[in-house]
């Protein structure tokens, strides 16, 4: 394939600059102005912003096991649609989890006969995991996931928290096999008793904020970055959603994170009027926190976003109260376009950073990037072309994921994704899925370099 005329964005380039791709064999084989044709097919990108297809490292599609929720299809559909072309699934909302080898070979003959895009697995380290199976379990995991998911307080009670003292070998076991430990961090000290002390105070958006506020975040990242920090471990922090938070990961030298488009587009007052539909955890925070972290995101202070696309069924969404409402949000598809708009268009984030954390840093963390993340001679063919001048309205009744309920619903976004290549394949073209379910393959980190 050819690929003429594009704006297309480079690595470390500031601007945009007019070339020709083309692609043989799945790869980018060259860059550069009027590429002579070679028989191949061509794609007009005249008036597009050609992109590296984006990476969502933080999904939950629940398949196997759970896939009226979602299934690695819709999920993956619903990612290509909005320009991702690789995702990273956790390992701890698919029946059976991603605990050992022979789930995930399970789990993995399953899913790649549904996906669209390339993916991996996160492995996963509960406490119930680390009474029966560690540390055999990361040693034989470690060539086949890039990082393994932890709790600082429960996930479920089938993926229960670690302890500090379970951290810290986990910890030294990350640090052996060279991959990160993932903590979703809210600490249970907090959480806990403010749940049983304040559940009785009322049913509102506030009152369910009060049990895991900044405070819950930051007391969970600064006790586990310590403990990563004393070992000289590699630690990432997911979903984070105050400031204080980014600041103390931003101060460590082995932790690194990252955040998502819900932290940095919403914040409680807007929890407080949509209700359900936002309900996440950890939850959005007060309204001062939204700058700061597009501060932060811009100066790399954090790493990179990810969707955290965890959907709920229109029953789980309402069940009548804040407290048994479904905890997540279907927001693969608009990872990369809400970032596009506020963040590139928005003049928030300079074209480099814009790329850095939405494919390079997430590439570079989990040991895809001798594949995937840039748009470079001898990388995967992965590629997202945008038209910079069309405005679109978010509605959730037309996403390709089985979720329907966003947060975003009626949001207006600048900038909409015409086409989307996994390694030199388009996928996805103008509200289309084209590619067969099974496109999509397993991605399993390298070994060479730094991650």
């Amino acid at each position: 394939m050819l690929i003429r005329n594009g704006a297309v964005a480079l690595p470390d380039t500031p601007a945009f600059v007019k070339l020709d791709i083309r692609v043989h064999n799945g790869v980018i084989a060259a860059l550069g102005r009027d590429l002579p044709p070679d028989g191949e097919p061509e794609i007009d990108a005249e008036g597009l912003e050609v992109f590296p297809g984006a990476i969502d490292p933080h999904v939950h599609f629940f398949d196997p096991g759970f896939p009226d929720k979602e299934d690695f299809y819709h999920g993956s559909a619903a990612a290509a649609s909005g320009g991702v072309t690789t995702v990273i699934d956790m390992p701890c909302t698919s029946d059976p989890q991603v605990i050992n080898l022979d789930n995930l070979k399970h789990k993995r003959s399953i899913v790649e006969r549904k996906a669209v895009v390339d993916f991996a697995f996160f492995g996963g380290v509960s406490s119930q995991v680390y009474a029966d199976g560690f540390p055999d379990c990361m040693h034989e995991l470690a060539a086949y996931v890039p990082a393994f998911k932890t709790y600082a307080t429960s996930g479920s009670a089938l993926f229960e928290r670690l302890n500090h003292y379970q951290f810290s070998r986990v910890l030294e076991v990350a640090r052996e096999v060279n991959r990160p430990i993932l903590l979703h961090a809210e600490d249970a000290g907090f959480v806990l008793p403010a749940g049983e002390a304040l559940r009785e105070t009322g049913d509102s958006p506030r009152v369910f904020y009060e049990t895991r506020p900044e405070l819950a975040e930051t007391l969970a990242v600064f006790a586990v970055s310590e403990i990563a920090e004393t070992l000289q471990a590699p630690l990432h922090i997911v979903h984070i959603g105050s400031a204080r938070a980014a600041e103390i990961v931003a101060g460590r030298t082995t932790t690194s994170g990252e955040t998502c488009p819900q932290y940095l587009a919403f914040d409680l007052t807007d929890f407080e009027r949509i209700g359900a539909p936002l309900k996440i955890t950890p939850p959005v925070k007060q309204p001062d926190q939204k700058d700061q972290l597009w501060t932060r995101l811009a100066a790399g202070e954090i790493d990179f976003v990810a969707s955290d696309h965890a959907p709920g069924s229109y029953k789980e969404k309402n069940t009548g109260s804040i407290w048994t409402d479904y905890a997540g949000i279907p927001g693969g598809p608009t990872l990369f376009p809400y970032l596009y708009s506020a963040g590139l268009r928005g003049g928030r984030l300079s074209l480099p950073r814009f790329l850095e954390a939405t494919a390079d840093a997430a590439a570079r963390r989990y040991r895809l990037d001798d594949r995937k993340g840039r748009i470079q001679v001898g990388l995967d063919a992965d590629l997202t072309l945008v038209d910079p001048n069309e405005r679109y309205t978010v509605r959730g009744e037309d996403s390709f994921s089985r979720g329907k309920i966003t947060p975003f619903e009626g949001m207006t976004l600048t900038g909409r994704v015409r086409t989307t290549l996994v390694r030199g394949t388009v996928v996805y073209r103008d509200g289309e899925i084209v590619a067969e379910p099974g496109a999509g393959r397993f991605l399993a980190p390298h070994n060479t370099g730094r991650s």
